[in-house]
């Protein structure tokens, strides 16, 4: 995940480790290039892209402040068309009303960054506002008496600057009544910047006399001539310079300064942006482990069908083989135990396994109707139906002579259509 810092004409990122990094320009659009992998967490733009008002209402808490009702402000106050911004705004109560700074962001960048999925940060800020609101905070404004302070943050390309009063003598909050930048790039002198900032901090409320806090180059100091500056001071324009340029020192914030564009409706949805390039691939290896787990199930159901096949098999052919053992634990062990005549019992199951084969045998060659087979302590009876007596002579010695037993035909009966008769050997 970055941070990334616009100034208007450049961008820059920093990820978790701190590494620092130019963004190109990508297209027409305003916004860059991302590294492969990478999703925006946090952007900061700069307050000379924005739209930036103070404002006051004759309201009794700051949380009746909705979108329209700024929308309406501004629109009468300066002629702008509230759809053409969202807003973002800090208020507070004052002694008569409710006060503070509204910002706005174009439309236009707000459809960009709706239309990437990589460029869809949790929370949007203002780097004037964050710069400042970070000076404002560890600055000490105990002796501003509830009079309009100050505040500076500079770098080694501008400042910024504005103007924060105190809302109420009992609390520890307040208002920004407005703020702003300059750029060394613009090609003023020191004294014609303290000239503008002077101007503009007047504007905004400020006593030339009053409170200043934060932080200033030597030069730039020397030039605004502050009479109660509670700030720190700086060495400027020089390779020792202590101030590093706009984006390092926007990418040093922690991002926690509580205004953020995305609220609302635009709410990040969740804090897991990083996942967002990933989606697709996510999507896709979930489709592939369903169909896989799918397809497992399926082979596991045709397996267990197929082994309660197998078993109804053998249990057949155990019932077959050894009906005189009725108990069945191992049916493949009692089997081959049985098969190798270890079968104790009436009769060798071996043996009876070994006449079940030769019968199979002679009834391939010269089938007829069996009625009944047994075997008892090692003698065969067998009845059955045969066509004729040809048949049945046959039949016994075609036993005879695959049993290698004596086979014996006990009695016939010749009244039906078919000779009925039983025979034995052992």
């Amino acid at each position: 995940m970055l941070q990334v810092s616009y100034d208007s004409k450049s961008w820059w990122s920093a990820d978790f480790e701190g590494n620092h990094m130019p963004l190109p320009k990508a297209g027409d659009g305003l916004l860059p290039e991302l590294p492969d992998g990478y999703v925006v967490s946090h952007m900061l733009l700069p307050v000379e892209l924005l739209l930036s008002r103070s404002f006051s209402l004759p309201l009794s808490h700051p949380k009746f402040i909705d979108e329209d009702i700024l929308g309406q402000e501004l629109n009468e106050r300066t002629g702008e068309e509230a759809d053409n911004w969202l807003l973002a705004w800090q208020a507070a109560k004052t002694e008569h009303a409710v006060a503070g700074l509204v910002f706005g962001l174009p439309e236009s960048l707000r459809t960009e960054i709706d239309n990437d999925e990589r460029w869809q940060p949790n929370t949007i800020g203002v780097d004037a506002w964050e710069r400042l609101q970070m000076r404002l905070h560890y600055g000490d404004t105990n002796d501003a008496a509830g009079d309009p302070v100050a505040v500076f943050d500079a770098d080694s390309e501008g400042v910024f600057f504005g103007v924060w009063e105190q809302a109420d003598d009992k609390a520890a909050t307040g208002v920004w009544r407005g703020m702003r930048r300059l750029n060394q790039a613009q090609g003023l002198s020191h004294e014609e910047m303290a000239t503008q900032i002077k101007r503009s901090l007047l504007a905004m409320g400020w006593h030339e006399d009053g409170m200043a806090i934060g932080r200033l180059g030597l030069s730039l100091f020397a030039a605004l001539g502050l009479e109660q500056w509670h700030g720190d001071t700086v060495e400027d324009g020089s390779e020792q310079s202590e101030l590093v340029a706009r984006h390092a020192a926007n990418l040093t914030l922690s991002a926690d300064c509580g205004l953020n564009f995305r609220h609302g409706r635009w709410t990040a949805q969740s804090d897991y942006g990083w996942l967002r390039p990933w989606r697709r691939a996510m999507a896709l290896a979930a489709t592939i482990m369903l169909v896989w787990v799918l397809g497992s199930a399926w082979q596991i159901h045709l397996m267990d069908v197929q082994a309660e096949q197998y078993r109804q098999r053998i249990t057949d052919a155990f019932h077959k083989g050894l009906p005189d053992e009725p108990v069945m634990i191992d049916a493949i062990a009692q089997l081959r135990r049985a098969a190798s005549g270890g079968v104790a019992g009436t009769g060798s199951a071996g043996d009876w396994l070994r006449q079940l084969a030769a019968i199979n045998r002679v009834h391939k060659k010269t089938p007829w109707r069996l009625q009944e087979l047994s075997m008892s302590d090692g003698a065969i009876k067998m009845s059955g139906k045969a066509d004729d007596l040809e048949s049945l002579n046959k039949i016994r010695q075609a036993l005879q002579l695959e049993t290698a037993k004596d086979v014996t035909l006990a009695d016939t009966d010749l009244s039906g259509q078919q000779v009925s008769f039983r025979i034995h050997w052992q």
